[in-house]
C-alpha cells in the first residue's frame, strides 16, 4: 500500500482546511473526488473508499447548508466531518 501515506495526508489536509473555513475552500471537493478516483484505481480497501466518499457527501451538505443559511444543518455537517476525520486518523494509525 505505497499510496496510503500520501492519500491519508491529502485527505486529512482537506478535512483540516474545511474545519477551519466558513465554506469548503475552493478545490476541496475536486481534491476529494480525485482522491476517490485514486483509491479506486489503487484497489484500496472498501472501507477507505467509503470514508472518502462520506467526506465528499458531507462537503456537499456543508456547502449547501451554509449557502442556505441553515446553521443547524451546517453544524451537523461539520460534526459529521469531525467524526469522519477521527475515523480517518484511526484508519491511518492502524495501517
Amino acid at each position: 500500500m505505497a499510496y496510503a501515506s500520501n492519500i491519508h495526508v491529502a485527505v486529512y489536509q482537506v478535512l483540516d482546511q474545511v474545519m477551519t473555513a466558513h465554506l469548503p475552500p475552493p478545490g476541496a471537493k475536486a481534491t476529494i473526488h480525485s482522491i476517490i478516483d485514486d483509491l479506486y484505481f489503487a484497489h484500496a480497501p472498501h472501507a477507505m473508499i467509503a470514508r472518502a466518499e462520506k467526506i465528499s457527501v458531507e462537503l456537499h451538505h456543508l456547502e449547501a447548508a451554509v449557502r442556505r443559511g441553515a446553521q443547524e444543518d451546517a453544524s451537523h455537517a461539520r460534526e459529521a466531518l469531525r467524526h469522519i476525520a477521527a475515523e480517518w486518523l484511526d484508519c491511518r494509525i492502524s495501517h
